[in-house]
């Protein structure tokens, strides 16, 4: 929907300039009139649509959170979409959002539905959103799947950042590592090696191989430098085909701890989204179509659902078709199994996904406290190499000087 620059007047014949969304100048003056305004003349933005709209617009998942409760929280106070809308667009900070909010207030006002509406930007509303929302319209319960949806998505959000905090120290760790090493190798080892060449004393074997080493580093940087880059490249690549991203997935899936963090974010995800999802009132063909369109973060585990959903489309139950692809665990499958057979399949997901996510947390502070002694370790081996490579050359020295008294 284009954006109009328009000059209008009043009644008292002050002139105002301003920006409005309109399908058309016709539109644009019946906005204006409603507004007191005569319509003088009005130019199309060139860029016609909001720039980036259609992708993210640097929408981030906490702009959306807080979208979703202050719409939830307005309806249920019985205030009109449109209204809502509008006090959304100026109370958000966010101006991308409040320009998403303008642009579904005009296509409200049009005719349509908050569905059709919200569907002119996939990149910023996911399917799930779409389908929980189309589903509360239908219901006539659109607050509360809104509020679920929020819910939903914090959830989500909480999940990543534990796993961002959790990878900083880490991260940090082996930055310091490199650094040190980078340094021990790259110039006081060579200084101290030069010094005591000069001095005629033969150096040991374990000081020439960190030497050559760091020479060979020195001369090669570039083609180390590019090989990794290549190779990181070559990975990329690899696993953005189809088959290559359920290789790596897999045994991503068979490291130690890292793989246990990934597969329970993953049982995680499909508990919480089958659980917001079937609460909505959604079909089971619906809710596995959202779950198959790459929303699990493992490409593994979303295959072998596919091959579960082929079963269920045969007349299999849900849990039957999940054991047969195989790739899930026995309590995910005895869940599902008994939240079929007593009907509150709903409630037995909603359990599942609180068991996982405390599987992550207790999974991710174990992969954190194992990473400091490993850490001890590694440094310990390293700093114990380079200590070595110069104490042993060293003691050379101080044996030659006392052997000369």
């Amino acid at each position: 929907m284009p954006r109009y620059h328009y000059k209008a007047v009043d009644e008292k014949g002050v002139v105002f300039r301003g920006a409005l969304t309109a399908f058309d100048e016709e539109d644009l003056d019946s906005r204006l009139t409603q507004k007191g305004l005569t319509l003088i003349s009005g130019k199309k933005n060139r860029a016609g649509r909001f720039a980036g709209l259609n992708g993210s617009g640097g929408i981030k998942p906490r702009m959306l959170i807080e979208f979703y409760y202050r719409l939830s929280q307005t309806l249920e106070l019985g205030l009109p979409i449109i209204s809502t809308l509008d006090d959304s667009s100026m109370l958000t900070p966010y101006k991308p959002l409040r320009k998403i909010s303008q642009e579904i207030k005009v296509a409200l006002e049009s005719g349509k539905t908050l569905h059709e509406a919200m569907s002119q930007f996939p990149k910023v509303f996911t399917k799930l959103d779409l389908g929980l929302i189309r589903m509360g319209e239908e219901s006539g319960n659109l607050p509360a799947c809104i509020n679920d949806l929020a819910s939903f998505l914090e959830w989500k959000e909480e999940t990543r950042s534990a796993i961002k905090r959790a990878t900083i120290y880490p991260s940090f760790i082996l930055l310091v590592i490199l650094a040190v090493i980078g340094v021990w190798i790259g110039y006081v080892l060579p200084q101290m090696a030069a010094v005591l060449t000069d001095m005629g004393i033969t150096l040991p074997v374990m000081t020439r191989w960190v030497l050559a080493a760091s020479l060979f580093v020195q001369i090669n940087w570039f083609f180390i430098a590019g090989g990794i880059v290549f190779l990181i490249l070559l990975l990329l690549l690899f696993k953005k085909s189809h088959h290559g991203g359920i290789l790596v997935h897999k045994y991503i899936l068979k490291f130690p701890v890292i793989g246990d963090v990934a597969a329970n974010i993953t049982y995680a995800r499909i508990s919480h989204y089958f659980a917001t999802m079937h609460e909505a009132g959604i079909n089971i063909k619906s809710i596995f179509e959202i779950l198959l369109d790459n929303v699990l973060g493992n490409l593994f585990i979303e295959e072998r659902l596919r091959l579960a959903y082929d079963g269920i489309l045969k007349g299999q139950s849900i849990a039957e078709s999940l054991e047969t692809s195989g790739g899930f665990p026995p309590l995910l499958l005895g869940a599902i199994k008994n939240g079929e057979s007593t009907g509150t399949l709903g409630a037995s997901f909603n359990r599942l996904g609180d068991f996982f996510d405390k599987e992550v947390k207790r999974v991710v502070e174990v992969m954190v406290s194992s990473f400091e002694p490993v850490t001890i370790l590694l440094l310990g081996g390293v700093f114990g190499i380079i200590v070595l490579s110069i104490l042993l050359p060293l003691y050379d020295v101080i044996g030659q000087v006392g052997k000369a008294y």
